[in-house]
């Protein structure tokens, strides 16, 4: 009996080692279970490395200016009495923008032309008794005091008629100025006037911005200013016109770089005869250096650096494979690979920050 008690005493401990060894076991056959689950793929956009035709060059940033902004003016104090113009507007040379109040203008004109009218009387008047007065004289009917006081009178009408002449040229002049014309062709632009509204002479009225051309200003470092001459070409770019590119020209340099900026101001003419480009606008120019070039190309998005080595990620039978590469020039969103990448290569363009070489990836997006 006391032989069973302790080997009972004994068992129990040996039962409970067993348990918990055979649990162990079981936890550690879930734990290999779980770490041999398969992992889920990344999903990540792709595209294919190709070679394309690339020009290196000067790539800057600039602002559209018109090549010409007229300010448009009141001459004369008065009320707006006509008004033929819109912000926007397309207006020629010589095309009637507005009208300020003219009928004392217009009265003026007429007290100038009467004035006018009377010199010539007189002027003709005085005239004919200084042709008298020198016939007299001729054959000694007149005394020479005579004939002086007739020149006299003819020379004194002679002036009062140039000066009446005078007068109604400033009066037809300042009735003319009261409607105000396009000085150049363009578009209307800033106009802050009203029909009705009374101004005073100085008054601006709004701007007519000269666009058939115009000019892309550029801030150029002095590192790279050896590289603008007059009449290079350049390509002009705006996010209106994704898919358009703009033939320009380096039309100015500016030889004095800014006092803070120390920064030299170049503009680029380019001829815009629809007004697609519009003053304001921002655009991106490219001055060619050198002939287009055949390169490796991804998108500069591809790229990634790690403890400064520069890294992209293929896709090969549905892993990550990092590669690391020599990127060469930026051309605007592409990135030239110089080596370590060959053409045709599926590469990732997006979610690197949570690749790792091998990864299983699902890619979406690149070539069928």
């Amino acid at each position: 009996m006391e032989n069973f008690t302790i080997k009972k005493q004994y068992l129990l401990p040996a039962i409970a080692g067993l348990a918990l060894l055979l649990g162990g076991g079981f936890f550690l056959n879930g734990e290999e279970k779980e770490e041999a689950k398969p992992q889920t793929p990344l999903s990540v956009s792709v595209t294919r490395a190709e070679m394309k035709e690339m020009q290196q060059g000067l790539r800057l940033t600039g602002t559209v200016e018109g090549l010409t902004s007229a300010i448009i003016s009141a001459r004369y104090s008065g009320q707006v009495e006509e008004l033929n113009v819109e912000n926007g507007q397309q207006v020629q040379a010589g095309t009637p923008l507005l009208r300020t109040d003219s009928q004392e203008l217009l009265n003026n004109v007429r007290l100038a032309e009467n004035s006018v009218q009377k010199a010539a009387v007189n002027l003709e008047n005085n005239t004919a008794i200084l042709n008298r007065q020198q016939s007299l004289r001729d054959i000694g009917a007149t005394s020479q005091q005579n004939l002086e006081a007739a020149q006299t009178q003819w020379a004194v009408s002679n002036a009062e008629r140039d000066d009446a002449a005078v007068s109604l040229a400033i009066a037809q002049k300042r009735l003319a100025d009261a409607t105000i014309l396009s000085p150049v062709t363009g578009v209307v632009a800033n106009k802050n006037v009203t029909l009705g509204q009374m101004v005073s002479a100085g008054t601006q009225l709004m701007t007519v911005e000269q666009i058939d051309a115009v000019y892309v200003t550029v801030q150029v470092e002095q590192q790279d200013i050896g590289k603008v001459q007059i009449g290079k070409a350049a390509k002009v770019k705006v996010d209106t016109y994704p898919d358009r590119e703009f033939a320009g020209t380096v039309a100015v340099i500016n030889p004095v770089a800014g006092r803070e900026s120390r920064l030299f101001a170049v503009k680029i003419r380019v001829e815009n005869p629809d007004f697609a480009l519009m003053p304001g606008m921002f655009a991106e120019i490219l001055l060619s250096e050198e002939e287009a070039r055949s390169v490796l190309t991804v998108p500069r998005s591809a790229l990634t650096s790690r403890k400064g080595q520069n890294y992209i990620f293929i896709v090969e039978e549905g892993k990550a494979r990092q590669l690391a590469i020599e990127p060469g020039q930026l051309f605007d969103e592409e990135l030239e690979i110089k080596s370590g990448l060959e053409a045709g290569k599926m590469v990732i363009i997006d979610n690197l920050d949570k690749l790792k070489d091998g990864d299983a990836v699902a890619t979406y997006g690149g070539e069928k």
